[in-house]
């Protein structure tokens, strides 16, 4: 399958000095204060691996030496496949990929509406990204409330299933929906031992600041490293709130969290796939609301990005989220600069790069298709310029000479569509062509585009055995909770 996997990294933040200091402090916290582990198993699997566990106060404290001998472990990089195993993200080496943003409860609807979220809406959502050519991931982009809430995890999942062959999220809340995700994503694999070969669940864990790590996803974590399904740790800290104020101290921070709940993976399964993420931004301190839009969470996308070349991890970032309540002006604002900023990093996965609103509570369709844009002109950005004898156009030049046009010439038609963005939904047409055609804002022009592709886009069909497989599982699940 043809995949744009964009090549980021070209800017960072920090020099070597700040890194070497905020990598020495981080492993001063670990020393002195530790983290407070809230699962007996992951307790366990501290302490057997080396790790200074306090029972009675749930801390654990590691040494230096301990934390890079086990972080040592973690692979530099790891595919990650569909639910078409043909379908194969590279995580590491500098590839960017864009995903959905995930987990809101709510939905920009097609008629502009905001409302609950439905298992309709995570079925056409993903088929929206299906369609997508910059979105690379599947998230569970929103959260279906018309199905009871300890059943959503497999209706969701199931649902994306169905309706994408691109990667997608699994579930770590506790090992009950750990394993139970586990088991379906099997079944569409072919088998559990192809699911080990070729990991299909992205599991996430946030550890929670400041400096815990909480029982449910951990343990659900641990479920998903021993299938060697790939889990990313990223902290949600908000300088000022839940860590310090300052830039510099909730990296500090935020690195010991990370580098704590890497380690539990590894010592699960050494070798498990795992990323380094941030999902921190600062606690507006007018409003007290998470500053998800501001410009600092481009700064923490680029130093975390740096942190995690330096431990040789590969990277998990955010960007496209906006505070708006609307897919207008402040929404493209704090989308393009936060997704460029963690692009130029090179953060090898960016959660949360379309359809954000409202923090992401709100999940937008016509703001998929927005930033699908945004990450097609990102994209071209990363590609940068090619300096070759024939990019370069003497003959070209020479050939066409003064007074005449280049419009129409062989090397036009051969070279603008690999050298030039060619838009989807950019308008520009001249004005009187504009208000000709309706004169229709932007995201006017995406919900209707929107609308077009989920009743013209069908995905690859899932085959007839996994299908009939998988309902039976689902149905099982399900009625193990009762319903």
């Amino acid at each position: 399958m043809n995949i744009h996997e964009p090549v980021g990294g070209q800017l960072e933040i920090l020099s070597r000095s700040d890194v070497d200091k905020i990598h020495g402090a981080t492993m001063e916290v670990l020393r002195r204060l530790g983290v407070k582990v809230w699962s007996p198993i992951a307790m366990k699997l501290f302490a057997d691996g080396g790790a200074e566990v306090d029972k009675k106060t749930m801390m654990v404290r590691f040494t230096e030496g301990l934390v890079k001998d086990i972080v040592g472990k973690a692979p530099s990089e790891f595919d990650f496949y569909g639910r078409d195993p043909r379908y194969k993200l590279l995580m590491g080496r500098n590839r960017i990929h864009w995903s959905i943003c995930g987990q809101g409860v709510k939905v920009q609807g097609l008629d502009g509406k905001v409302r609950l979220a439905t298992v309709k809406d995570v079925e056409d959502m993903a088929r929206l990204a299906d369609h997508c050519e910059y979105i690379h991931h599947s998230s569970m982009m929103t959260t279906p409330m018309d199905v009871p809430p300890e059943t959503m995890h497999i209706h969701a999942l199931w649902a994306n299933f169905r309706n994408t062959v691109k990667t997608t999220d699994g579930y770590t809340h506790g090992m009950k929906w750990a394993e139970e995700t586990i088991g379906l994503a099997a079944i569409v694999r072919g088998g559990m031992e192809e699911l080990l070969k070729k990991p299909t669940l992205l599991g996430f864990t946030n550890p929670v600041s400041p400096m815990q790590l909480s029982k449910e996803l951990v343990e659900g974590s641990i479920v998903y490293s021993r299938h060697n399904q790939p889990v990313l740790y990223a902290p949600e800290a908000l300088a000022g709130g839940t860590a310090p104020a300052t830039l510099a101290g909730l990296l500090v921070q935020q690195n010991a969290e990370v580098l704590s709940g890497i380690m539990l993976s590894q010592l699960a399964r050494p070798g498990a796939p795992i990323l380094y993420g941030t999902v921190s931004a600062v606690l507006d301190m007018k409003t007290g609301a998470t500053a998800l839009g501001g410009p600092e969470v481009g700064l923490f996308n680029l130093a975390a990005a740096q942190l995690a070349r330096h431990y040789r991890l590969p990277s998990r970032g955010t960007g496209g989220n906006s505070d708006s309540k609307l897919p207008d002006a402040q929404a493209g604002i704090e989308t393009t600069m936060s997704l460029m900023m963690a692009s130029m990093a090179g953060m090898n996965f960016i959660y949360d790069a379309a359809g954000s609103l409202d923090g992401s509570i709100t999940t937008s369709y016509e703001k998929i298709l927005v930033d699908n844009e945004i990450c097609g002109m990102i994209a071209r950005t990363m590609r940068g310029i090619e300096v070759t004898d024939e990019t370069l156009a003497v003959d070209e030049i020479v050939k066409v000479g003064p007074a005449a046009s280049y419009l129409g010439t062989q090397f036009t038609l051969r070279q603008y569509k690999k050298e030039h963005y060619i838009p989807m939904l950019l308008d520009r047409r001249s004005r009187d062509a504009w208000e000709a055609a309706g004169g229709k804002d932007m995201a006017l022009v995406a919900r209707e585009r929107a609308k077009a592709i989920l009743k013209e886009h069908r995905p690859e069909p899932m085959d007839k055995d996994v299908l009939r497989e998988g309902e039976a599982f689902v149905r099982k699940v399900v009625k193990s909770y009762g319903h």
